[in-house]
């Protein structure tokens, strides 16, 4: 399956993989760029899509540095191949994306795009790898597919002075990509990434579980989990997007009993999930699992980005 060549290519790359990569890695020099160059922005010319260009994009190379903007309908802007955009708000207000897409003319290739909520530029370069920074929400198309809209619920909650990175990844050469956000000033939800960090795990033929760590809640107040996006490669051919083990989401006391468990199918399989809020009171902490079983020398992933209310 070429997802499978996917996976193996992001293995070996600095960008990362399995749990949502994107192939435009950030350079050093790009991390470092804190006032891009003012060029017009190009349109989104591609006519499949007719996209709304973004009017708040300005140019640094060929990489669009964009406003978060509050509009009625999806607004986005065009990137080249092995690239990203930066979208920040400057409102000084809370907003919402309500949702995120990624529009490329093949349906020929395994690919993946993914959204990172950066507090600065200098948190992009390891944004996948470092706990606690980045990662919001990851998605894949297979092959003779487009690729399905990123959601968080009522909307992803995108605080001032914060910026959304979109990224992508196709295989086996990366494409240009046109991305689009619905957004509208709110208050929008959190998204907690389960594991924590980006992992491609290599198939054994054994059960295998994604790392079993916890975000604990230091807030001070009272928080809920109302759902989940579940990123899912499974490595298996017959259902390349569904873990043939059991995956769960948790909520722990702070003594570190379990006081909510949910194992539905969904949560298996990529997708959305939602359920009645649980609270996560103060020192309370809140985990995701999954195990798989799968042959060598494929390879998995799986991913529950958390939808986290109260912050």
């Amino acid at each position: 399956m070429k997802y499978l060549t996917a996976l193996s290519a992001l293995a070996l790359c600095a960008c990362g993989g399995g749990g949502g990569s994107g192939g435009g890695s950030f350079p050093s020099a790009a991390v470092q760029q804190t006032a891009p160059v003012a060029q017009e922005a190009p349109a989104v010319t591609n006519p499949v899509f007719q996209i709304p260009v973004n009017p708040g994009c300005t140019m640094s190379g060929d990489r669009p540095y964009c406003e978060l903007i509050a509009n009625d309908s999806a607004i986005g802007i065009g990137v080249a191949a092995n690239n990203v955009a930066v979208f920040t708000n400057h409102t000084g207000s809370d907003l919402q994306i309500e949702r995120a897409d990624a529009y490329t003319g093949e349906q020929t290739q395994w690919g993946e795009y993914c959204a990172y909520l950066l507090n600065d530029l200098s948190q992009a370069a390891t944004a996948q790898s470092s706990a606690g920074i980045g990662e919001v929400g990851c998605a894949t198309k297979n092959i003779g597919e487009t690729y399905p809209s990123l959601k968080w619920g009522s909307g992803l909650l995108v605080k001032p002075g914060q910026m959304l990175m979109l990224n992508s990844h196709v295989e086996p050469a990366n494409t240009a990509h046109t991305y689009s956000l619905r957004v509208h000033a709110a208050t929008g939800v959190s998204s907690w990434r389960m594991p924590k960090t980006d992992a491609v795990i290599n198939c054994d033929g054994q059960p295998q579980p994604t790392a079993g760590d916890r975000w604990t809640n230091t807030t001070g107040k009272d928080l809920q989990v109302t759902g989940a996006s579940i990123y899912s490669v499974s490595g298996n051919n017959a259902s390349p997007n569904t873990m043939n083990g059991p995956a769960c989401i948790y909520v722990f006391t702070a003594e570190g009993a379990v006081k909510y468990q949910n194992c539905d199918n969904q949560i298996r399989t990529r997708g959305d999930i939602s359920f009645p809020a649980v609270s996560i009171a103060p020192g309370e902490s809140v985990a995701a699992q999954a195990l798989n079983v799968c042959s060598a020398p494929s390879l998995w992933g799986w991913a529950a980005f958390l939808r986290i209310t109260g912050e």
